[in-house]
C-alpha cells in the first residue's frame, strides 16, 4: 500500500511540475514586447461634477436619425454643406462621399492604408488632408505607408504631404507641469523634409488625428504611439492597458517644407484641436489623452508657452476627437464608458502584466458610448450624454453642422450616418 500511495504521490508531484513548467513557458511565450512599459498606478475619480450637472435626461443617443445605410463604420466626416456634400473616412479604406441632396453615399477614393482623422483646407473646399494609417486586421497593397495625405476632390487625385518623422534623440527632454513636455520657441527644433535621410529619420507608424492652422500653412497632428505593430482599433489595446506615455504631436510646415515636435510623453495622444488668441497664428492646442479620459492644454505661445495644463480629468468616457460647432463650442465623443474594471487596473498595476497576456478580443470592452461638449474656451461643460449601446457603441467623434450634429461610429459592424438635432441650438 504505502509502496502505491509513494508512486502515486511521485506522479502528482511530477504532473504539477509540469504544469507549473508549462505555465512559465507560456506566461514567458505571451509577454508583452519590452517597449510595452507600464504606467505607475493612477486613481481615477469621480466624474466632475459640473459633467454630471448638464447629463443630458434619457438617451437622446438612442433616438438618432440614420441616412444612407450604405455608408460603413467611419472615424471623421468632413461636411460641406453649403455645397451638399460630405466626404467620409471609412473603415473598409476609403473615403466614401455623401450626397445630401440625392441622400446617398458612395466610395470616392481608395487611399493608402485607412484614413483617419480629416479636414478641409481652409478657404479651399476642393482639398481635403487627412491622416492614413494601418486598422488592426486589416490587409492593404505592399508599400503603402502612414502618413498625412492631400485629396484634390475635383481630380480625386491624393497625395503624400509627409511619412516620415525626424528620430528624436532621448536626451530631448523638458520638464512639464503635466506627464509630458511642450517644445516651443527655441526648444521647438524642425527638419526640413529634404534634408531627410535614414540616419535623421523614421517611418510613421501611426497618424491618428490633425488640425489644420486658419491659414492654411501648418497641420499638427497626432502619433499616439510608434512602435511595431502600431495601428487603430485593437492594435492600442496594449497602449491602452499599459498607460504607455508615448504620445506624441508633430507639426508640419507647408510652407517651408519642414517638421517638427510640438509635445511628448503623453498617453494615447489622439485628438487635436488649435485654439487662437488673436489672429490667425495659433496659440494653444487642446489635446486628449483618450485613455486617461482627461483633455489637455498645450501652450504654444505667450507668458504660458512650453506649459501644459490638465483642463479635465475622469470623464465618463474615453475622448477621442475634438470639433468645433459655429458658435466655438467645443465637442469631443466619447469612445467608450469609464468602467469600474478600468478605474481597478489602472489603480492596481500589478494585474496589467496578465491583462496584457490576454487576446485583445477576449478583454470585455463595454457597448456604452457618448458625447461631451464645453464652452469655447473648453472651461465649462455645456452638454454630456451617454448612451447604452444599442443603437451604436463608438462615437469617435462629434461633427456639428449647421442645425445637427454628425456621430461617426468607429465600428466595422455599423453602417449608416446618425445625426441629432444640436441640443445646444
Amino acid at each position: 500500500m504505502g509502496f502505491f500511495a509513494n508512486k502515486r504521490g511521485k506522479a502528482i508531484s511530477i504532473t504539477l511540475i509540469a504544469l507549473f513548467a508549462a505555465g512559465v513557458i507560456l506566461w514567458s511565450a505571451t509577454a508583452p514586447p519590452p517597449y510595452i512599459r507600464i504606467h505607475p498606478p493612477i486613481e481615477m475619480g469621480e466624474v466632475p461634477q459640473e459633467v454630471t450637472d448638464v447629463q443630458a435626461e434619457g438617451d437622446p443617443l438612442g433616438e438618432l436619425l440614420a441616412e444612407m445605410m450604405d455608408l460603413p463604420g467611419h472615424d471623421e466626416i468632413v461636411l460641406q454643406e453649403d455645397l451638399g456634400r460630405a466626404f467620409v473616412t471609412c473603415m473598409d479604406g476609403k473615403i466614401w462621399k455623401v450626397d445630401f441632396a440625392a441622400n446617398t453615399a458612395e466610395p470616392f477614393v481608395d487611399p493608402p492604408l485607412m484614413a483617419a482623422g480629416a479636414r478641409q483646407m481652409p478657404g479651399d473646399p476642393d482639398t481635403i488632408v487627412f491622416c492614413a494609417s494601418y486598422l488592426h486586421g486589416a490587409t492593404y497593397p505592399e508599400g503603402e505607408q502612414v502618413g498625412i495625405y492631400k485629396l484634390s476632390i475635383s481630380t480625386k487625385q491624393v497625395a503624400p504631404l509627409l511619412t516620415r518623422a525626424p528620430v528624436i534623440p532621448e536626451t530631448c527632454t523638458i520638464p512639464g507641469e503635466n506627464t509630458g513636455a511642450v517644445y516651443t520657441g527655441e526648444n521647438f527644433k524642425a527638419l526640413k523634409i529634404d534634408k531627410m535621410t535614414e540616419q535623421n529619420s523614421r517611418a510613421l507608424m501611426f497618424c491618428n488625428d490633425l488640425d489644420v492652422s486658419r491659414d492654411g500653412k501648418r497641420i499638427y497632428f497626432s502619433e499616439p504611439f510608434a512602435y511595431e505593430g502600431a495601428s487603430m482599433g485593437g492594435g492600442a489595446v496594449a497602449e491602452a492597458i499599459s498607460l504607455g506615455k508615448n504620445g506624441m504631436l508633430w507639426r508640419l510646415d507647408l510652407e517651408d517644407g519642414s517638421i517638427g515636435l510640438v509635445g511628448r510623453g503623453y498617453s494615447f495622444l489622439d485628438g487635436v484641436l488649435l485654439e487662437y488668441e488673436n489672429g490667425d497664428r495659433e496659440s494653444s492646442v487642446l489635446i486628449t489623452e483618450t485613455i486617461k479620459f482627461r483633455i489637455l492644454r498645450l501652450h504654444l505661445e505667450g507668458a504660458k508657452a512650453g506649459k501644459d495644463r490638465v483642463l479635465w480629468k475622469d470623464l465618463p468616457g474615453m475622448p477621442d476627437g475634438l470639433d468645433r460647432d459655429a458658435q466655438g463650442r467645443v465637442w469631443a465623443g466619447l469612445l467608450k464608458r469609464r468602467s469600474p474594471l478600468v478605474n481597478f487596473i489602472h489603480a492596481n498595476p500589478w494585474i496589467k502584466p496578465l491583462f496584457l497576456r490576454i487576446p485583445p478580443s477576449m478583454i470585455p470592452a463595454g457597448k456604452e458610448t457618448g458625447i461631451i461638449a464645453f464652452s469655447p474656451d473648453c472651461s465649462q461643460a455645456l452638454y454630456a450624454t451617454m448612451h447604452d449601446g444599442s443603437l451604436m457603441n463608438d462615437v469617435s467623434v462629434v461633427v456639428p453642422g449647421r442645425d445637427r450634429i454628425y456621430l461617426p461610429r468607429f465600428d466595422q459592424e455599423s453602417h449608416g450616418l446618425y445625426s441629432m438635432e444640436n441640443p445646444l441650438n
